[in-house]
């Protein structure tokens, strides 16, 4: 369904895309994990036609998204990061104008099926302006399925959303998986990426660094455990003591209200009073303490350096 093959972008001489390749397969949900500035939106960009790339090329169901923006444009769906909703009007009116610039037939049933879909049907004669930030993704995702497109592009879905909002628009979009729709997913959430994508690609400084199932690159990780000690500080000689030892794998500090110690092992029994007696001596309190299996935010802090913000 989508093929990007070396795709390059520069800006006024700085490379924002490096050689960028994947594919996504039909009917799969595929997410595009990766901090600020590491060329996911400059990607999604190219892929929906509002930016052209520099060299490579990206298709959609084997359209070239250069040589034929419009064909690509009624074969995809966007959800943007920004509500891009005209405020001044009703839902309803809303729909009706997507609706009839993608010149739907019979605009006003469609705009009601898609009302009853993701629950909003007593809400259509509203003002956005009484909407609740759930409801307003809900009208989102609503518009982008207007003219009943084949790929999806989900740009931060949930973001800013309560738990309860947050949820709804996961049991949408799995809802929309069944119906056989095609997304690519970019999330800050990495238990939504983990729950809702088939596939994810990791990009860091506008290169995908890693690719694969979230189960796969959790089992390809460093470690099958990750020791977190929670400090107010962490001094080079506690780190240095502890990256000493045979059974320990990797070391990171991770800033958070506390500082994180992260310790990745597969004797986590064994080294956890070893590293309290070393944190002990050097006069720090330990605020917290946890061992778990990795995480794919372990995979992407491995592969990026940092927490995905």
């Amino acid at each position: 369904m989508i093929h990007v093959s070396q795709v390059i972008k520069y800006y006024n001489g700085l490379k924002a895309l490096e050689n960028v390749s994947f594919h996504v397969r039909e009917g799969e949900i595929f997410g595009l994990l990766g901090p600020n500035g590491a060329g996911k939106t400059t990607l999604v960009g190219i892929l929906t036609t509002e930016i052209k790339p520099t060299r490579g090329t990206a298709r959609i169901k084997g359209i070239d998204v250069v040589n034929d923006p419009l064909a690509v444009k009624h074969l995809i769906g966007v959800v943007p990061q920004h509500r891009s909703l005209d405020r001044k009007l009703t839902a309803r009116e809303n729909m009706l104008v997507m609706a009839r610039a993608y010149g739907v037939k019979n605009p006003r049933s469609r705009v009601e099926q898609l009302f009853s879909l993701v629950g909003l049907g007593d809400r259509a004669e509203s003002g956005i302006r009484e909407y609740s930030g759930g409801m307003l993704q809900k009208l989102l995702v609503a518009r982008a399925l207007i003219h009943d497109p084949a790929i999806l592009f989900l740009d931060e879905p949930t973001l800013g959303l309560d738990p309860q909002a947050r949820i709804a628009i996961w049991e949408e979009i799995l809802r929309l998986k069944d119906e056989g729709k095609t997304m690519i997913l970019t999330t800050h959430y990495m238990e939504e990426a983990d729950r809702l994508c088939d596939r994810v690609a990791i990009m860091n400084q506008g290169k995908i660094v890693n690719e694969g199932t979230p189960e796969n690159l959790k089992k390809e990780g460093i470690t099958s455990s990750v020791v977190t000690f929670e400090l107010k500080e962490v001094s080079k000689e506690v780190m240095d003591e502890i990256v000493k030892f045979e059974e320990v794998e990797e070391v990171k500090v991770i800033e958070k209200d506390f500082m994180e110690l992260h310790v990745y092992t597969h004797y986590a029994k064994e080294i956890i009073p070893q590293i309290m007696e070393i944190i002990l001596k050097k006069g720090l309190r330990v605020h917290g303490l946890h061992s778990r299996e990795p995480t794919l935010e372990d995979v992407f802090i491995n592969l990026t350096g940092g927490r995905l913000k």
